[in-house]
């Protein structure tokens, strides 16, 4: 991809390769983020602060403690709960390793060491779906594949789990510690303490009592109301461009459709 944007655009290219890669691809960022973007990161918050825009600071700071004290204290109680059970991983991750455990069954795996821990991982030849078979570099010890899975999210690839399988390792020992249940539980280790009544809280109120306005409240029923600023991207087109109003019956300027001269003689 970055050849082709040489070949389009020159400076977009310089840009970006004067960017180091750590900071902008998972490839290279050495497996600290987990696979994760900042755009994902974003997206987390802002399932969690919905519907708090436009209110005042002291309003905004409570609505964030206690939804979060909320999700913390139903998460925590889910985590805690699994665990209990003898869960090793969350369902939902149990699930997703357990597809690439799927995926594993069929490759050709090579080993080319005496201690079983670097292979060659081939995967099955399927020309008639177009894929031409390829091969990967596994190592074990260093946790770290050709495919570039291994080392972005820090749990083994289908290449790895395969290597695991012929090698007699447990892959289990080769999935990072953040992912087990209990490096869940200890995020939600710490609560969020209640907090009481605003009266009985010690001390005099120096700062006037301020109160939202019911005029931009949003209303708790029919269509919501879109607060977004909106700039020249969202005009129609002909404005942008100064082309006149069209009629929708015959596609010509100077009339509406409901006083068109070539619809009244139909």
């Amino acid at each position: 991809m970055l050849h082709e944007l040489n070949e389009r655009n020159s400076d977009g290219y310089n840009y970006i390769t004067g960017i180091p890669k750590e900071k902008w691809t998972n490839a290279y960022d050495g497996g600290f983020r987990y696979g994760h973007m900042t755009t994902n990161l974003a997206e987390a918050i802002n399932s969690s602060l919905k519907g708090i825009r436009n209110l005042p600071i002291s309003a905004i700071v409570k609505a964030t403690y206690f939804r979060l004290g909320k999700l913390f204290a139903t998460l925590g109680k889910e985590s805690f709960t699994l665990k209990d059970v003898g869960h090793i991983f969350h369902p939902r991750i149990q699930n997703e390793i357990q597809a690439i455990v799927v995926k594993s069954n069929g490759l050709y795996v090579l080993p080319m060491s005496r201690s079983d821990t670097i292979f060659r991982v081939s995967e099955i030849p399927r020309p008639l779906q177009g894929y031409d078979p390829t091969s990967y570099r596994v190592n074990l010890e260093d946790k770290w594949c050709d495919c570039g899975y291994f080392q972005a999210l820090k749990s083994p690839c289908q290449h790895a789990i395969a290597a695991c399988s012929n090698s007699r390792r447990d892959y289990k020992n080769l999935v990072d510690p953040v992912y087990f249940l209990h490096s869940v539980c200890k995020v939600y280790e710490m609560e969020f303490p209640a907090i009481g009544s605003e009266t009985e809280w010690h001390g005099n109120q120096t700062w006037p009592t301020i109160l939202p306005d019911p005029q931009i409240r949003r209303n708790k029923s029919g269509r919501p109301t879109s607060t977004r600023i909106h700039n020249a991207m969202d005009m129609p087109q002909r404005e942008r461009t100064g082309q006149p109003k069209l009629c929708g019956h015959c596609r010509r300027a100077g009339h509406i459709i409901t006083n068109c001269p070539s619809r009244r003689q139909h």
